[in-house]
């Protein structure tokens, strides 16, 4: 006894301490993982129906958040805690499957929401994250499996309509040919004609875009910016009868111009409507893209400014007369009345 270090004995009870430690904390923590299928629901013809097909290499990224209650910052019952980090992004194979882990959650049994995102490409060939999908309260909502410390959660088919099935073809006979003098009639593909974009289950324009709200105000992101710089903000409804899926090759725009006194000209910006507004919904699009002017007399102005939606005519909509609206912005008192 004489020959052990006295701090050996030292060293046991903080050894056992830490060990004691170290055991609750972690035994609450783990990984989730989440599979499904990627699968697209085509919506937009009517003679032709709806089509479903699977949606292979597409890029996804995942982000979870605590189901219900209440955040730092946030207030009322109801008001959803902030996304996570994202967990990473992966690719769906030739079948739409994907598979995707987690980073470590120290309480990993605590019900968490799941959002799944896809990287879509607009008509300016720039990449955006849409949603595709977000699955509240996954841990009840999902069959559950655990090996380990990991929690695995089959989604099924995760549906969508960001993105195109692809066109369809037929077998006709050929109408040219008797068939007295053919046997066996000859069979051509046909290629079917493409559905103008908007067009409903009804064979007319379901689709009818128009603004529930519009404001300018101050740059949203530079605070200390002179006063003519400036942002601007959508809220787009859908009136009509069809989704307005913003992806693929029906996509709209929404237009904004501004009339420049102090240099005798308009200025236009614009923002693609990249997401999907379903029949009776709304979703929000804003914009840093806006100047007033290059010389500071700009704050002492007031300035007419035009809204417009799809000033290209990309969407067959049931009702193209209400895409407007017009207003005034005074730099000044970063105040905007509609006109």
């Amino acid at each position: 006894m004489s020959n052990i270090p006295i701090k050996f004995f030292l060293m046991i009870p903080l050894t056992w301490f830490t060990l004691g430690l170290n055991t609750p904390l972690s035994a609450g923590g783990g990984y989730y993982r989440v599979t499904g299928n990627l699968r697209n629901i085509d919506n937009a013809g009517s003679a032709l129906g709806s089509s479903s097909c699977s949606m292979s290499n597409v890029k996804l990224r995942f982000k979870s958040r605590w189901t219900g209650g209440t955040g730092v910052g946030f207030t009322g019952p109801l008001t959803p805690f902030p996304w996570g980090p994202s967990w990473g992004e992966v690719t769906t194979d030739s079948n739409g499957r994907f598979t995707k882990t987690s980073y470590f959650f120290p309480n990993a049994t605590r019900n968490r929401d799941v959002l799944i995102e896809a990287r879509i490409m607009d008509s300016h060939f720039n990449y955006s994250w849409v949603e595709v999908k977000t699955i509240l309260g996954v841990w009840g909502a999902a069959p559950r499996q655990q090996t380990g410390n990991i929690y695995t959660f089959a989604l099924g088919n995760v549906q969508t309509d960001l993105f195109d099935c692809p066109t369809t073809w037929t077998s006709q006979p050929n109408e040219e040919e008797n068939e007295e003098d053919v046997p066996f009639p000859v069979p051509q593909k046909v290629k079917l004609e493409e559905v103008p974009c908007g067009w409903g289950p009804n064979s007319k324009p379901g689709i009818d875009l128009t603004f529930a709200s519009v404001v300018v105000r101050h740059r949203d992101n530079q605070p200390d910016a002179p006063p003519e710089r400036i942002s601007w903000e959508v809220v787009v409804k859908n009136e009509g009868t069809a989704t307005y899926r913003g992806s693929g090759k029906c996509k709209a725009k929404v237009r904004f111009a501004v009339f420049i006194p102090e240099q005798n000209k308009e200025r236009e910006y614009f923002l693609t409507l990249s997401k999907s507004i379903a029949p009776g919904s709304e979703k929000t699009f804003t914009s840093n893209n806006g100047n007033l002017g290059e010389i500071s007399e700009a704050n002492s102005q007031s300035y007419n400014v035009l809204f417009e939606i799809d000033p290209d005519n990309s969407i067959v909509e049931s009702n193209e007369n209400n895409n407007q609206q017009s207003g005034a912005y005074a730099p000044a008192t970063q105040s905007y009345t509609n006109q």
